[in-house]
C-alpha cells in the first residue's frame, strides 16, 4: 500500500521513549527529554472544573471558534500582558493545542510547493506539519547565540516563499528573540507579501532582565501576522490540549474550514478550564515561572563543571541546547547516555541539520535535587566516555 506519509519523518520524542521504555520504570530514571513543566492546574480551578463537568454542556461541542467566554478573557489577557489587540469575535480561535493550531494554519496558508522559511534548529513538529501538506521547509542557520540570521533569511526568500516562522522564546535553544530582529523580520514579510508566523507557546517564560516581543503588537502590521499559543507550558496543561491561534478576519474565516474538518472544536472540558485557570490562576504561573528561575540557575551552575558541553546561557523556556565536543552522531550519544546513566535527553539532529552535535535538556519538571543529581551523572558520563 502506498501512502504519502511515507516521506515524513515519525515523531521522534515516541521513537526514543520507546528505546527508554525498560528504564522508565526505575526508580533511579531522570527524564529530560520532552518538554512539559512540573506543575498541574490549581486545586481551585480543578473543583470549578469537577461542578462544571457534571452540566450537559460540557460533553457537547462548543462552537468551532471557541467558548465565547473563553475568548474574550484571553483577548483581555493578551492585551494586558503583551499588548497584543484582538478582536475575540473574528480574529481568534482556540484549538486543540499549539500544534493543531500551527498545522491548521499551514493548511490555510499553502499551496504544495510552497515554501516556510524556519531558523534552523528548529521545532521537529512544525517541519512535519509543512512537508504533510505538501509544502517545503526552508533552514536558516542562527547565528552563534542562536539568534535568527536576517541576511541570510532575506536572501533565503523566493518566489514561491509563502511565511517566515518565528519561535521567540525559542525550542530547542531557549533563545529570545531581541526586538530589533523580530521588526526587522516583520518588516521583510509585510515587504514582500509574506506571513510572519509566530510560535508564542513560550511567552511568559522569560528570565533574567528578557522581555518578550510579540510582532501583532505592531499594530500597523496585523494582516501579516499570525500568532499561536498553548497553554500547556505557562499553565501546566499540556494534557487537555488547549492552544490558539490569532489572524486576520479573513484568515480566521478560511481556517476555520480546516478547524471544523479535523477537530471541530478543541476540547469542551479543557477550554472550561483554561477560562478559570486565566481567571485566577495568575499567581500560580508567577510562582513557577520563580521556580524555573532558579531551576535554570542550579542547571547552568552545573553544566559549567562538564568541560565537554559547551552551553550558550539564553534567557528563556527550561530548555538548554549544549553543544558537545567532538560528538557528529547526537543520536547514538542520547542512546548510550541513556544505557549508561538511565537519563533520556534528546539529540540535537532530530531538530534539524545545525542541531547536529548538540542535546537537549528539559529540567522543567525536574526538583532542585533532581537537577543535581542529572547533572552528577552527565559528569560523570563524559569524565569516562
Amino acid at each position: 500500500m502506498k501512502y504519502r506519509t511515507k516521506s515524513i519523518m515519525p515523531p521522534p520524542i515516541t521513537k526514543l521513549h520507546e528505546a527508554a521504555k525498560a528504564y522508565i520504570g526505575s526508580p533511579r530514571f531522570l527524564n529530560l527529554g520532552q518538554g512539559v513543566p512540573g506543575h498541574i492546574p490549581t486545586k481551585s480551578t480543578l473543583d470549578v472544573l469537577s461542578e462544571r463537568i457534571m452540566h450537559p454542556s460540557a460533553h457537547r461541542y462548543t462552537p468551532d471558534q471557541g467558548l465565547l467566554e473563553l475568548r474574550e478573557e484571553l483577548a483581555l489577557r493578551l492585551r494586558q500582558t503583551m499588548k497584543i489587540h484582538v478582536d475575540p469575535f473574528s480574529e481568534l480561535t482556540i484549538t486543540a493545542g499549539g500544534n493543531a493550531a500551527f498545522a491548521g494554519a499551514i493548511l490555510t496558508l499553502l499551496e504544495p510547493g510552497e515554501r516556510v522559511i524556519m531558523s534552523n534548529p528548529y521545532y521537529f513538529n512544525s517541519v512535519m506539519a509543512v512537508r504533510l501538506c505538501g509544502g517545503e521547509v526552508i533552514g536558516v542557520p542562527v547565528d552563534e547565540e542562536f539568534q535568527p540570521s536576517i541576511d541570510k533569511i532575506e536572501e533565503a526568500i523566493d518566489t514561491k516563499t509563502r511565511a517566515i516562522l518565528l519561535v521567540s522564546p525559542n525550542n530547542p535553544t531557549g533563545a529570545v528573540y531581541e526586538r530589533n530582529v523580530v521588526d526587522r523580520l516583520l518588516d521583510i514579510c509585510i515587504e514582500n507579501d509574506l506571513m510572519l508566523i509566530s510560535d508564542e507557546t513560550y511567552s511568559r517564560m522569560v528570565f533574567e532582565g528578557a522581555e518578550h516581543y510579540s510582532p501583532r503588537s505592531r499594530r500597523n502590521a496585523t494582516n501579516n501576522v499570525i500568532t499561536l499559543g498553548s497553554f500547556s507550558k505557562d499553565y501546566g496543561m499540556s494534557g487537555w490540549r488547549v492552544g490558539y491561534v490569532i489572524g486576520p478576519p479573513e484568515f480566521t474565516e478560511e481556517f476555520l474550514k480546516v478547524q471544523d474538518t479535523i477537530t471541530i472544536c478543541a476540547p469542551t472540558a479543557g477550554q472550561i478550564l483554561a477560562l478559570e485557570v486565566l481567571k485566577s490562576g495568575q499567581e500560580q504561573v508567577e510562582e513557577e515561572m520563580e521556580r524555573l528561575s532558579l531551576l535554570r540557575d542550579l542547571a547552568y551552575l552545573r553544566i559549567h563543571e562538564i568541560d565537554d558541553l559547551q552551553a550558550v546561557r539564553t534567557k528563556g523556556t527550561f530548555y538548554m541546547f549544549p553543544r558537545v565536543a567532538g560528538c557528529t552522531d547526537s543520536r547514538n550519544l542520547v542512546l548510550d547516555i541513556l544505557q549508561s546513566a538511565e537519563m533520556l535527553v534528546l539529540p540535537g539532529s532530530i531538530f534539524g541539520e545545525s542541531g547536529e552535535g548538540h542535546i537537549r535538556l528539559s529540567v522543567g519538571p525536574l526538583t532542585p535535587e533532581a537537577v543535581d543529581e542529572a547533572f552528577n551523572r552527565l559528569g560523570a558520563y563524559f569524565r569516562h566516555r
